[in-house]
């Protein structure tokens, strides 16, 4: 098995380092693909046409390139038993979409809804609700040329792999739809990664990784936690998966915990190695 560079999500810059900063620190190491997240000051929707166009050129002429945005879910719900809130959410994801098109990103990842975690919304209820806010999505980043990867999330309201894997077989479009499969994520709630992975099989596009235990959830440096690395590069061979490896860690010292969690991970086989600066 050749194993994949390692690609970095940049969620532990939003508060730093605006996108490009960040980019610029990280590419020295080696580091070519990378998941931009949507957060104000880091990467906005307000960013002109000027600004969109600068940064891709800028990305271009360093050989950098994007697997994918992430739009965080704290301010939006595709699962919520708001009219309005859905609507307005469609329309931070149809802006999302457009700025991944723009900078030339062509996934992004979507968070299925957020869910009442003192008593949540009946799971057919909230499955209807993201089946049609979804759906609405669809045609949208079909014509923009960028996929929606469905991530697993605790608090969402399709959280484990087998809720996804059921929802992109009937909701189809397989030329739109995926999965992101966050190994933390899957953790936390009590599901194997490695069972995961099989259960979504070949609809997975993307891949997170950190660390975390069962008792907090956290995107803590590789080995901090007990997430269960060892067999997930024999178990996404099994499943012929080419995509990304994302590390998505979230540290104060964000870039000496992305070198950390790099070597962990080269240990147990799922990246490459990495070379010294």
């Amino acid at each position: 098995m050749t194993r994949p560079p390692a690609g970095i999500n940049t969620y532990g810059y939003i508060w730093s380092h605006p996108l490009k900063s960040c980019l610029e620190q990280l590419a020295p190491f080696g580091y070519r693909e990378f998941e931009g997240v949507i957060n104000p000051p880091h990467l906005d929707f307000e960013a002109s046409t000027t600004e969109r166009r600068a940064l891709r050129a800028y990305m271009d002429g360093e050989g950098l390139s994007f697997t994918s945005l992430n739009l965080p879910s704290l301010d939006t719900n595709l699962a919520s038993p708001f009219a309005h809130t859905r609507d307005y959410t469609i329309t931070m994801f149809q802006q999302a979409l457009v700025l991944a098109a723009d900078i030339g990103a062509p996934l992004l990842v979507t968070v299925p809804g957020r869910v009442n975690p003192l008593l949540p919304c009946p799971r057919k209820m909230s499955r209807n609700f993201v089946q049609d806010t979804i759906g609405e999505l669809i045609p949208f980043a079909r014509n923009l040329g960028v996929g929606l990867a469905i991530e697993n999330v605790p608090f969402a309201a399709l959280p484990r792999s087998s809720d996804i894997r059921s929802f992109l077989d009937e909701m189809g479009n397989a030329d739109v739809l995926c999965a992101c499969y966050d190994v933390a994520n899957a953790h936390f709630i009590h599901e194997a990664p490695k069972e995961g992975i099989d259960v979504l099989g070949g609809r997975i596009r993307l891949v997170h990784c950190s660390d975390t235990t069962r008792n907090a959830w956290r995107h803590d440096p590789v080995g901090k936690g007990d997430v269960p690395f060892g067999g997930l590069a024999a178990a996404l061979q099994t499943q012929a998966y080419e995509g990304p490896i994302l590390l998505e860690i979230i540290d104060q010292d964000a870039l000496g915990s992305i070198l950390h969690s790099h070597d962990a991970l080269a240990d147990h086989g799922l990246v490459a190695i990495r070379k010294p600066r």
